[in-house]
């Protein structure tokens, strides 16, 4: 919003580039006049006056004119002065000196000191007093531009909380551009730096004191500078500024930085990611460009929110062609738009298929020939695939047994398979089918000595149909959350964490071996729920309710990543663990499916079941208690049931 420009900001509207150079030149003689003047009567003080002191004028600008266009002087930014612009002034002001005291000892009267009573203090006192004018009006219009800029905006009083390098470089930044926010001071937890004045900043007190001083400081906003922060103490900042009805923003590391100013790009609100209980995870990106650089990649599932990610993903490795294959056209469509805005010269060809289709499928195969496939396709929903256990069978089963033997047979480089934490010693069909899923690949695998391998992901938080979904729309309608459970704890797991696993699983490649990402501690649904409200500037129990339903079909209370079997062996690789191989016989891994493909066919349940237990022998359908709760809570019929 434009305000009341200063006179600064009117005379640098006025002036062209050239005219600005001249004024700044002009300006800069004045001063260098100035100080050799006051240096000439300050050194002689105490002494008869030896004459004008024209003659050393004369020799000060022959000997200051030539380094200042040399060091293009003229050519400084003064409302953007910096240190360094100030060290190039103290450069010139050091070596001009002793051509000064060469010019003077050259030169015949009445250049030469040598009469006068102390010649050797006016060289160094002309050198300081040049610097301290010359700095000094480049820094006072750098004030003058700064304070214009603050009085024409209407700015937020903001406390960042941590007064470290980001911090620091935070408060810089927003007090150097224009923009919405005025520092009022910082907090940290540093005993060191409470009550310091840092930069000109107040350390107003510890990051607990938030509640205290804002009324104190009239604060209007907080700002989190600590990328780095507990997840508990984040929370607890960000309760403290809700209950203050403070707006809360966050610097993340990635963009911290970047040496771009605060704006909004930059510093963005707390989300659900920032309170994971563990750092995010950063795998080998370097590895993941050479594995994808140039490639012909073929990602199915391409159309849901793991698949999309993983197209940006690719694209941005440098792969020469992407397929983004999906079953619903809408969504297919949606990926292509998404896809148009990145910045990529690979070639992107969408395509409409049902990976259970495998004629279709192969066609794809004909057409493209895929040197790296990415297998995404799946039915993730447990209660509906308890209530469809055949469709289960036939999207996780048999669609990834048609992709994995095409890849075989057109002789694919790399091929990798998203699997889930739901797999090991499943309780649900959904669960069981995936596992069948990892049996498939490590069995085709070690069998044609193809590079095959397995992810497992943990829930994915901000997937399509996810319980952070789920509860954001209930909270954004005012409804009562739901919970089935009040002990459930999971694993989570970002978007870009899960497509970094995969693709990382495919720069390291193997024979059947399955991934699993180090996700720290399971995450309680309940602490989940109650975190989301207060990221929507409500509180629990007070504004939303919470409201626990009882365990659903085929659900655990807690998940695990490995069984007691692979913890013993898995071996760990960076932040991910590789689970050791199983012995999976590819003629009974065949035979197996050949049965469920026929009973999936019927549609018998009664049939399905007893199958998939013989294929996954740790599969308990009818146990809704897990290995480490005693408690067991009756599930509600899934009809009414919202999706997971």
């Amino acid at each position: 919003m434009p305000g009341r420009r200063s006179l600064y900001e009117l005379i640098d509207g006025a002036l062209g580039n050239s005219a600005k150079d001249a004024v700044k030149i002009a300006a800069d003689i004045v001063l260098i006049v100035l100080a050799a003047t006051w240096a000439w009567f300050a050194s002689f003080e105490q002494a008869p006056r030896p004459g004008s002191p024209l003659p050393f004028l004369t020799i000060v600008l022959a000997a200051r004119l030539p380094l200042y266009f040399a060091f293009r002087l003229h050519r400084m930014c003064w409302r953007s002065v910096s240190r360094f612009d100030v060290v190039r002034l103290a450069g010139t002001a050091i070596l001009g000196s002793p051509l000064i005291m060469l010019l003077c000892t050259v030169l015949p009267d009445p250049f030469a000191l040598g009469r006068l009573v102390r010649p050797y203090l006016i060289v160094p006192t002309e050198a300081a007093l040049y610097l301290l004018l010359l700095s000094g009006i480049r820094i006072t219009a750098r004030a003058l531009a700064s304070s214009a800029r603050r009085n024409g905006n209407s700015r937020r009083r903001t406390i960042i909380i941590g007064a470290g390098d980001m911090g620091l470089a935070l408060a810089f930044q927003i007090r150097e551009s224009n923009n919405q926010y005025e520092v009022v001071g910082f907090l940290d937890d540093d005993p060191y730096k409470r009550g310091k004045l840092i930069r000109g900043l107040p350390v107003l007190g510890g990051i607990g004191d938030l509640a205290t001083i804002v009324p104190r400081v009239n604060a209007e906003q907080v700002i989190v500078a600590i990328p780095s922060i507990d997840p508990d103490k984040l929370r607890h900042v960000l309760a403290m500024s809700k209950s203050a009805e403070l707006p809360i923003r966050i610097l993340p590391l990635s963009q911290g930085s970047t040496g771009q100013g605060p704006q909004s790009a930059v510093l963005r609100e707390v989300q659900m990611e920032d309170l994971l209980p563990r750092p995010e995870v950063m795998l080998d990106g370097e590895a993941i460009t050479q594995f994808l650089s140039g490639k012909s990649v073929l990602v199915t599932g391409g159309g849901g929110s793991i698949g999309r990610e993983l197209c940006r993903q690719v694209l941005k490795a440098g792969a020469g062609h992407l397929v983004v294959l999906g079953r619903g056209e809408n969504s297919v469509f949606e990926a292509m738009q998404e896809l148009s805005e990145c910045d990529s010269d690979c070639q992107v060809t969408p395509v409409v298929c049902d990976v259970r289709d495998r004629n279709a499928l192969a066609e794809v195969f004909v057409a493209h020939r895929p040197q790296v496939v990415l297998h995404a396709a799946a039915h993730k929903h447990v209660p509906l695939m308890e209530l469809y256990p055949a469709e289960a069978v036939k999207n996780n089963v048999l669609g990834t047994l048609n992709v994995v033997e095409l890849a075989v047979a057109h002789g694919v480089e790399r091929l990798v398979n998203v699997s889930t934490d739901k797999a090991v010693n499943p309780s649900s069909v959904m669960g069981a089918t995936k596992r069948i899923g990892e049996m498939i690949v490590q069995a085709y695998a070690v069998a044609h000595g193809a590079n095959m391998v397995s992810v497992r992901f943990g829930n994915v938080l901000g997937s399509r149909g996810s319980v952070v979904r789920v509860m954001q729309r209930q909270i954004e309608r005012r409804l009562p959350v739901t919970i089935t459970d009040p002990e459930m704890v999971r694993y989570f797991m970002t978007i870009p964490e899960a497509v970094q696993l995969m693709l990382q699983a495919g720069a390291v490649g193997g024979q059947g071996e399955v991934f699993v990402l180090d996700m720290g501690h399971p995450m309680r649904i309940l602490g989940l729920a109650r975190d989301l409200i207060r990221l929507s500037g409500l509180v629990p129990e007070q504004d939303i309710p919470i409201r626990f339903t009882g365990r659903r079909p085929g659900e655990k209370v807690k998940e695990e990543l490995l069984t007691a079997g692979e913890t013993k062996r898995a071996s760990g690789n960076g932040q991910f663990h590789v689970a050791p191989l199983r012995q999976v016989e590819l003629s009974g891994v065949q035979a197996l499916v050949a049965q469920l493909a026929v009973a999936a066919a019927n549609g018998g349940k009664p049939s399905l079941l007893p199958l998939i237990r013989e294929a996954v022998p740790e599969f308990a359908p009818e146990s809704l208690s897990d290995s480490g709760n005693s408690r067991s809570v009756k599930p509600r019929s899934l009809t009414q049931q919202r999706p997971r």
